[in-house]
């Protein structure tokens, strides 16, 4: 297990995770036409227990992945001759990139809601399970007036204190100044890179991309390989993760055919809360969150606390702000340890013995557990669910 991953989640328990397993996810991730799309895969992966025995299934077995055309299933079986994952692995390595797939106790819990989630997410800085759960998206326009500019960054600073995260963009405008109002708040904020994330887009915002990915303040990430280039077709895609990962999204300021409006919509439609700032009605760039408050898909937003409000939060240091256990969705070998386990602690070696899992499997697989919070390790190798 590399460093940069233990570290990317706040801790350093070992080797913890089938980083193998990973490869195999990303060589998924790069395959293209062969309809092995996330609901497919996330169906094999729990049939076979391993995306790595379904890379390595026979050719005469391949008919076993149901539903694709002969088509799809020769190009499955010609690109994995040419594609070794171990070899992604040693880049992302390389660059100091984290790779989450879709199967990890750690992938974001409400990403996993949406229908179209990324398969495997990259990920550049430093972020916590907890950093995770509970997200507020911060958009709009990258020209707005000192109206927008001071309220971006003011709603930004004032839910950063109470233990949200702000996630954005790192477009110009809006977006920046969401990341710098948490940052100047010492709070943890998410850049969501419609392009690798080995790419600062845009360019100029050189100093936000190095304190997200290198100084510790968040984490950029994106569901493309890094050394992707941007294309325009990437940022809508990008909005649905930027609304997914966030319990609530916020549209400063937008003009009618702002991309914020899209990221709103992509919210509204994966019901979460959404709220959009009024503006002048002689203010162009107001219009568009008009228009969203006109049509009922965001509410007016007149204070920053409705959010806390609508999303019944307190504060940093309420019970709320450390509610994660209880969201995680587990698979495979993590989901069938979990479920033996109870309060009562009960000994590794008779978990062991019950699942048939090898020392080091099953040891990595409960600190796994334990890094996500659902289970608390006894002296003496006795473990529990955490209550």
């Amino acid at each position: 297990m590399t460093d940069n991953f233990l570290e990317s989640l706040g801790d350093s328990p070992g080797d913890v995770y089938d980083e193998e397993e990973t490869a195999y996810w990303v060589a998924f991730d790069k395959l293209s036409g062969t309809g092995l799309g996330i609901a497919r895969l996330k169906m094999l992966y729990e049939r076979f227990g391993s995306l790595k025995e379904v890379w390595r299934l026979p050719a005469s077995d391949l008919p076993e992945i149901r539903g694709l055309s002969k088509e799809q299933l020769k190009a499955f079986e010609d690109q994995r001759r040419i594609i070794n994952p171990e070899v992604f692995m040693a880049e992302l390595f390389q660059k100091g990139i984290t790779a989450l797939p879709y199967c990890h106790p750690l992938y974001p819990y409400l990403l996993r809601d949406i229908a179209d989630a990324p398969l495997v997410l990259y990920m550049k800085g430093k972020l916590t399970p907890r950093d995770f759960a509970h997200c507020v998206a911060i958009v709009g326009t990258r020209k707005p007036t000192s109206y927008g500019q001071k309220y971006a960054k003011e709603i930004s600073k004032n839910l950063s204190l109470q233990g949200a995260t702000i996630v954005s963009g790192m477009a110009l405008g809006v977006d920046s100044y969401a990341h710098w109002g948490a940052i100047e708040n010492n709070a943890k904020t998410i850049a969501v890179l419609g392009c690798g994330i080995d790419i600062c887009y845009p360019s100029s915002n050189k100093n936000l991309y190095k304190k997200l990915a290198e100084e510790g303040s968040g984490a950029v990430i994106s569901e493309f390989y890094p050394g992707t280039t941007p294309e325009k077709w990437m940022f809508p895609a990008r909005n649905r993760i930027v609304s997914g990962l966030s319990q609530a999204t916020i549209v400063i300021e937008a003009g009618l055919s702002s991309g914020a409006l899209i990221t709103c919509e992509l919210a509204f439609e994966q019901n979460r809360h959404t709220f959009a700032l009024p503006g002048r009605l002689d203010n162009d760039m107001s219009r568009g969150c008009h228009k969203l408050i006109a049509n009922t898909k965001a509410r007016i937003l007149t204070d920053w606390k409705d959010i806390l409000n609508d999303l019944s939060w307190i504060s940093k240091s309420s019970p709320v702000a450390n509610e994660i256990a209880t969201i995680i969705e587990l698979f495979g070998r993590e989901k069938d340890v979990y479920e033996l386990l109870s309060r009562e602690p009960i000994h590794f070696d008779v978990l062991a013995q019950q699942t048939g899992m090898g020392g080091g499997e099953l040891s990595a697989t409960l600190t796994m557990l334990e890094i996500a919070g659902l289970v608390n390790r006894h002296p003496g190798d006795w473990f529990s669910k955490v209550d």
